[in-house]
């Protein structure tokens, strides 16, 4: 039998390590804003949807529902986002985006550019278009082992 050294190939502790250097490269360089890349994101979808759902922010950032509140309740505190219920639905917590919140993601908007063009083009736009790919195709082999 062929020596492996599996923790060299391993695709789950690759991905996690990869991603926590970016992860730490973006709270770095995002910090003169007070915001960690995750804050960002979210206030970045909730933009984006104008309002949203915590379950439905869930889904989108592929997030639990713990971690999801958790984060939403410090963007509150720092008066980023409303909370309000659903008008059709009381049981649903909606999340909007106040005026503080647009302020600090414009704010943070320019730095996350840069890093992502900075990064796109340092590996290139198709190699960087097939690495997307490539996680897209990763995440839906994980979703196929769920419907087994």
């Amino acid at each position: 039998m062929k020596n492996i050294d599996y923790t060299q190939i391993c695709v789950c502790a690759n991905l996690r390590k990869k991603t926590r250097v970016v992860t730490q490269l973006y709270d770095k360089l995002l910090q003169p804003t007070g915001l960690k890349i995750t804050q960002y994101s979210m206030l970045a979808n909730i933009d984006h949807q104008q309002s949203v759902s915590i379950s439905r922010l869930g889904e989108i950032l592929l997030l639990d529902q713990t971690t999801i509140t958790r984060n939403i309740n410090l963007l509150k505190q720092n008066g980023y986002v409303d909370i309000t219920k659903d008008p059709q639905d009381a049981r649903t917590k909606v999340i909007t985006l106040t005026e503080k919140g647009g302020e600090k993601l414009n704010e943070a908007a320019p730095i996350w550019e840069e890093i992502q063009e900075k990064i796109i083009n340092d590996i290139g736009l198709e190699k960087y278009e097939d690495f997307y790919e490539t996680l897209k195709s990763i995440q839906k082999i994980i979703q196929s082992y769920d419907e087994e």
